[in-house]
């Protein structure tokens, strides 16, 4: 098998490592350029596929910009957007890698945290007027003390004009509140949604969907939308009844992420 080149530059960013591809790019571990004044050697740069025309560029920027303002402590950093034919940013670098891809094994109570934190983050967005639509174990950093939320869904702000079948990932299907794949808006019950089948993954290790096609994306959409989500046996009663109502099969959805992240947090103690 060939060996994919690393490039050396991404902009003025110089390339350390290839990270890994996933949510519509591919990631790099990079040092940042002086001109940042950043007081850390690394960050991630994430290089979106696809060329990049100037309005989506602007519109890409627009997001990140708000998405920065928003203080909390629960979102990841961003540092720079730049516009090379391909749209990338640098955000904040996290040593403990994702709750998808974590860099040590993680026990169940740092799992929930993480959770807790990326829901207490959304809500902080939510409050801001704006939806993440994009609420992975990918984009759900871990810390020594919970977790952070990062990697903004701007891949459908940056194919504005297209369909969702053009840049849905296969492998974030299963993360993605259906009403979404029906053509809904990204929104705080849609980040809630995500949430609760984030939740389910990092309990169970399974998806809501269980094992729909990774390399399809209509395929992927297909099954999401023709199969109900379901369940694992495995979670207690307390947790089914959070995932349950996070992804409206039964009771009262919460009203917030700050709900489900309060909720999250009894679990914990259980």
């Amino acid at each position: 098998m060939a060996t994919v080149e690393v490039p050396r530059q991404l902009a003025d960013f110089t390339v350390l490592a290839k990270m890994g591809a996933g949510g519509n790019g591919t990631f790099y571990l990079a040092t940042p350029p002086q001109r940042l004044g950043l007081d850390t050697d690394k960050v991630v740069v994430k290089v979106f596929s696809g060329t990049c025309s100037d309005d989506a560029y602007r519109r890409g920027v627009r997001e990140l910009r708000a998405f920065a303002a928003v203080e909390s402590p629960y979102l990841a950093a961003l540092y720079d957007a730049v516009l090379q034919g391909q749209f990338m940013y640098a955000m904040e670098y996290f040593p403990l890698g994702s709750l998808a891809e974590p860099a040590r094994a993680l026990a169940r109570a740092e799992k929930l945290r993480a959770v807790a934190d990326a829901a207490r983050g959304v809500h902080a967005l939510h409050e801001a007027g704006i939806a993440h639509a994009n609420v992975t174990p990918s984009s759900i950093m871990v810390t020594e003390s919970g977790g952070r939320i990062s990697d903004l869904g701007l891949a459908r702000v940056l194919a504005a004009e297209e369909p969702i079948t053009s840049f849905a990932q296969p492998g974030a299907v299963q993360y993605m509140d259906p009403a979404l794949l029906a053509g809904d808006v990204p929104s705080r019950a849609t980040d809630i949604w995500s949430l609760g089948a984030c939740l389910h993954r990092a309990l169970t290790d399974t998806g809501v969907y269980g094992e729909i096609p990774d390399t399809q994306p209509l395929l992927a959409i297909r099954a999401a939308l023709s199969t109900p989500p379901a369940l694992s046996e495995n979670l207690n009663r307390d947790e089914r009844s959070l995932i349950s109502s996070c992804l409206a099969l039964s009771g009262r959805r919460p009203a917030t992420a700050l709900e489900v992240a309060e909720q999250i947090d009894g679990l914990s103690v259980v």
